[in-house]
This record gives C-alpha cells, structure tokens and sequence, in this order.
C-alpha cells in the first residue's frame, strides 16, 4: 500500500472499510494511519440479523473490534452499522453520504461481504466528487479449516442492483470465480436452465490454504459432469489488472456476460469494475452468516502487513476501460 500510494502527489484520504470480525479489518486503517495520510473514516459494521451457530460470537468479536477502534482513536460517530440483508436503496444511500465526504477515497474490501462491496465500489466509481479511488486488500496469515466459512446461502440469484441487460437471444458467457463456497453454482450448473460451458477463474498463485480449497471446488463440480464444460484459467488472486484483462479477453465472443463472484475479493472487484460498465449480470447467494474466524491473524511481507492497494480513478479518470 505505501508504494502504490506513492506513486502520485501526496494528499489526505478518506478511509472506508469494515468493522469486521476478523484481525485483517482494521490493518489497512492502522497502517494509513501510520503513514500520516487519513484525513477521516467511516468503518461499516455489518451486523447479523439471522440467528445462526456464528451469531453470539460474531456479535463478542464485533464488539471486541470497536473497543480496539475507539481505543486507536476512532469514535462511536465513524461507526456506520447494517444488518447483513439490508435492503439495496440503504446501502446505496450510505454510498451516496460517503461519496461527498471527500475527494480521495480509499475503500479497504478486505472485510465486507459482496453484498456491501459491490454497490459501493460502484457508486465510487461513478461519484464526480471522487476524484481519486484506491481500493486495499489485506491477506491474512491463513484461513480457518476446521469448519465451514459460512453458512445458510440462498438459492442461486442475482445480486441485489446488478440484474444485467435484458438478454435477446445471442450467447451468454458465465464467468465463475472459484472459491470457498460453490454450493449454488453446483445447484445452478445441475439446472435445466444452466449455462453449456462455463469459464473458471483459478485464483493462483494464492495462499496455500486458499489453493487447496479452490481446487476441491474445481474437482467438486467436474465430478459429475463433462471436463468439457469448464474451461480454466489461472489468475493471480492478488491482481485486479490481470482479473480485468482476463474478463475482457473472455468476453470479446459474446453477446453478453454473467459473473459468479465465489473467488477472492480482488478477482471480484475485477468483476464490478467490469459489470458496472457493461451492465453484466451478478449471481450471488447471500449466506445467512459468517464464521467469525473466516480468516486468522494478519499476513506480513518484509516487515509490514500484507496490503495489496489498486488504484482505480486517478483525478476524475477511471483507470479500467473496457474495450472492444
């Protein structure tokens, strides 16, 4: 993040991100704070609204990270709380109060569900008033393995604010990016109504932990169907540009393109990028919940934390363009 940073003339930023349950929430903050460069914060806290196993210790660990907050200087007021199935026009009222807060931007994904992300970062990129927009990403020290990340997603849908074009006949290419949660691509690809072939995104290199888990999906959904009908493409799980150009490249033959978001937040943020300029479709099953342990610790590289930053508008120009 300091060197993506430095790359332009300095200015103060502000900081939006999550209030999350996991360590790597608050890193890329603390490590801007560091820099002497925040001049602000809203932190989104996502509350659970379903009871599920994860919901008391979600609820502990979210209240163990605002003490940590306040604490580091922040304040009750730079809180903004939603309950996880909040209601589109909500959260895109909350992007439109944040997009006049000022002109440079960074919105740290590494927390928040795609539900939130998602129409945030598009209300970002289209907000006039935000000249510069940086997206961070932070990599944690692993990923928990002894239970399952979430639990109780919905049957395959889209994702709320991003139902695509309407679609007259032609050829449709879902692009998928593999993760740690396939059980409605697998319920989806097992339809009547599913797409012939589907184009996967791999993410590697990725974490070791992160590796193993998206090839178990990959050998999941071959299992029981033709090897013919996926076709494979590794991408660094770290780099938005590379997501991007791969998604362009896969999207030149056809008429209109659907995206399955399970991959890292990187691969997806790639996706929005691309969706909101093409008005693309999203499918997503929202999970009831979250484990409050989805990842563990805070990765570090030559001494410092692991945060990946991306610039996406640099003085009012969107740096990702979609060309055909």
């Amino acid at each position: 993040m300091d060197w993506a940073l430095s790359v332009a003339e300095p200015r103060q930023w502000f900081f939006v991100g999550a209030l999350g349950t996991e360590e790597r929430s608050r890193a890329a903050w603390s490590w801007l704070k560091e820099l002497g460069l925040e001049g602000g914060r809203t932190l989104v806290q996502v509350d659970p609204i379903n009871e599920t196993r994860f919901s008391a210790a979600t609820r502990q660990r979210l209240a163990l990270r605002r003490g940590e907050f306040i604490a580091a200087g922040g304040s009750e007021a730079e809180i903004a709380a939603l309950g996880l199935f909040s209601e589109l026009y909500e959260i895109e009222r909350m992007a439109r109060q944040l997009s006049q807060r000022a002109s440079s931007i960074i919105f740290d994904i590494s927390s928040l569900p795609k539900r939130f992300f998602f129409p945030l970062l598009r209300a970002f990129i289209r907000s006039q008033a935000v000249r510069d927009l940086v997206l961070t990403y932070t990599c944690p020290e692993d990923y928990q393995s002894e239970d399952k990340l979430s639990e109780g997603a919905g049957k395959w849908d889209y994702l709320p604010g991003f139902l695509g074009k309407e679609r007259r006949g032609g050829k449709e290419t879902l692009i998928a990016s593999v993760g740690f949660m396939i059980e409605s691509l697998q319920g989806h690809l097992s339809g009547e109504e599913a797409h012939p072939a589907v184009q996967l995104l791999i993410p590697f290199p990725a974490p070791p932990s992160a590796i193993r888990r998206s090839w178990e999906s990959v050998f999941n959904l071959q299992s029981t169907r033709d090897p013919g009908k996926f076709v494979k493409h590794r991408v660094d799980a770290f780099d938005v540009s590379s997501a991007f150009d791969c998604i362009c490249s896969l999207a030149r033959d056809s008429d209109t393109v659907a995206f399955a978001p399970f991959g890292p937040k990187s691969i997806s943020a790639a996706m929005c990028i691309y969706a909101d300029q093409e008005n693309s479709a999203i499918h997503y099953p929202q999970p009831n919940g979250y484990h409050p342990d989805y990842s563990v610790g805070v990765a570090m590289t030559d001494g410092k934390p692991f945060v990946n930053a991306y610039w996406v508008k640099h003085e009012g120009v969107n740096l990702y363009k979609v060309i055909k």
